[in-house]
């Protein structure tokens, strides 16, 4: 295999195509891996880093892996942040899988007088990183580290709502639909799905100004430097793609709550939810959860990704937890 290091934007721009192809091929398919993704990210966060992306070209030059990685302090690291980004990891297509870590692994042992340590977070419990890289990492010097640290709720979608339903148990049954009669009693109660990239643009600064009033915590968020940049642009090319909505629930012509979702293949992924805390006891979440479960069903969604966290709501709807990892490598010759 040919191995690429792309330090320039430009470059990375235009490898759109190619990116994507084989995402769409690969085992780590999500939307925290597409180009899109990456490009907002780096734009808004990335500037005081350097780029190290790594590709690995087949003999017929077709792209057979991605490292997407950059060189921030004396480390590599995925081009990503524990407050966004929910996954990461090395794009591979099946049929390279192997020798793109082989390549890696010789890569940085080959071609760097330094052995930078590699620090790596949000790498999901299926990768094949976590299975395929310690062997090979050990086999070529390398200390290998692994932890648990974080959890993701996944909820198997059912055929049908009504499946759905069933399988919440009487109890939690109940008590959805206890809720769902409150908001159903207050009339002029409507769920505004915004998906249209100029409108989702606009919506989702109502969004913003929503989450940011819901805690301390939250202002604090959003004032980091290019917070709502990043999100700005990564609704408006996920829009274009339709790999973004966003649900907006109103009282006549009052914005309650909002949540932003990624549909993306069969899998929805329930990015974030902003609510006005005055209707808290309502449970305003509760019931855009639930409707969006119900569209996301009809649509023929088999997976409603609840992502990091363990809020107590991801497990009423019956989601089951994943693992998340971080891992650090690093050669024996770094050690003193």
């Amino acid at each position: 295999m040919r191995v690429e290091r792309v330090t320039s934007y430009e470059r990375f721009v235009e490898t759109k195509k190619d990116w994507n192809k084989l995402l769409s091929r690969s085992g780590q398919n999500c939307p925290f891996l597409t180009h899109q993704w990456f490009d907002a990210w780096w734009q808004n966060f990335g500037p005081n880093d350097e780029l190290g992306i790594l590709f690995f070209w087949d003999d017929s030059a077709s792209l057979g892996g991605i490292s997407p990685l950059m060189v921030s302090g004396a480390a590599l690291r995925f081009m990503a942040s524990h407050e966004v980004t929910d996954y990461c990891d090395f794009i591979s297509c099946e049929d390279y899988r192997v020798k793109f870590y082989e390549h890696l692994l010789d890569h940085f042992q080959m071609n760097s007088s330094k052995y930078y340590p590699m620090e790596l977070i949000n790498i999901p419990e299926s990768s094949p990183t976590l299975s395929i890289l310690p062997g090979l990492a050990a086999g070529r010097g390398w200390e290998y580290e692994s932890h648990e640290n974080e959890i993701a709720p996944v909820l198997k979608l059912s055929e049908s709502y009504e499946e759905f339903l069933q399988n919440l148990g009487r109890k939690n049954r109940h008590e959805l639909r206890r809720k769902t009669r409150k908001w159903e009693s207050l009339g002029n109660v409507r769920i505004e799905k915004v998906t249209e990239p100029e409108k989702l643009s606009l919506a989702i600064k109502k969004f913003v100004s929503l989450h940011k009033e819901s805690s301390p915590a939250k202002q604090e968020f959003w004032q980091k430097k290019g917070m709502p940049e990043f999100f700005s642009q990564l609704v408006h090319h996920f829009a274009i793609e339709n790999w973004a909505e966003l649900h907006m629930l109103y009282v006549e012509d009052r914005l309650i709550a909002a949540l932003l979702c990624f549909p993306y293949e069969d899998i929805v992924y329930f990015y974030n939810i902003a609510y006005d805390r005055g209707y808290s006891p309502l449970s305003p979440g509760f019931f855009l959860f639930d409707q969006a479960i119900k569209q996301s069903i009809a649509q023929g969604k088999k997976v409603a990704d609840f992502l990091r966290g363990r809020e107590k709501y991801k497990y009423f709807f019956g989601a089951k937890e994943s693992k998340i990892y971080s891992l650090k490598l690093k050669h024996k010759e770094d050690n003193p």
